[in-house]
């Protein structure tokens, strides 16, 4: 990142970058969170080009819709917001559907070299990584969300969009069968 704009806050950046209109102001934002959003579109899609795609569409969108980002509310999460619309808008295009046979055979989200990032510490799944694959998207999304990322209901409600009844639900049936599938392997 650009030494000049290391402690900057992203709704300065943002509102440096809507009085000059140069991209200086928008390519921190680009560096401190594309990591992070790889992360969660490569969690969703489980394939690395379409994780890459992902997330650079959505920094072009974010990049040519940033006049709808309200100042003050939270650029990571607005962000993150056109990544996951981007990530299920391909998993509907493509009706992707992933099954036990096609995990087997697949890339695992915790291979560093899947990622192709170094030292990434927020993704020491453990023994859960295996089962959490086999969770179907929505689900795996919301525990990802919750218990790797730490964030609160409240915000992931705010964030998908969905009431507080529906997170507690799909927390619990993915709890569930994360249970289960240990469960089926002792």
């Amino acid at each position: 990142m650009k030494k000049q704009f290391e402690g900057e806050s992203d709704d300065t950046l943002i509102e440096k970058y809507l009085a000059s209109g140069h991209s200086d102001y928008f390519e921190p934002l680009v560096e401190r969170y594309e990591k992070y959003a790889y992360i969660y579109a490569y969690s969703l899609l489980n394939n690395q080009f379409d994780a890459q795609d992902v997330v650079a569409e959505s920094f072009l969108k974010a990049f040519t819709k940033i006049r709808q980002y309200r100042l003050g509310s939270n650029f990571k999460n607005w962000f993150l917001r056109i990544v996951h619309n981007g990530c299920f808008d391909l998993l509907r295009k493509n009706k992707t559907m992933i099954s036990l046979d096609d995990l087997e055979n697949s890339e695992s989200l915790y291979n560093d070299e899947a990622l192709s990032y170094d030292n990434i510490d927020s993704l020491d799944f453990g023994e859960t990584r295996k089962y959490l694959e086999r969770l179907p998207h929505e689900l795996r999304g919301v525990v990802i969300l919750r218990y790797y990322y730490d964030w609160e209901y409240k915000t992931i409600c705010e964030f998908l969009k969905i009431p507080m009844g529906t997170l507690s639900s799909r927390l619990n049936r993915a709890c569930s069968k994360l249970k289960n599938y240990m469960k089926e392997e002792e």
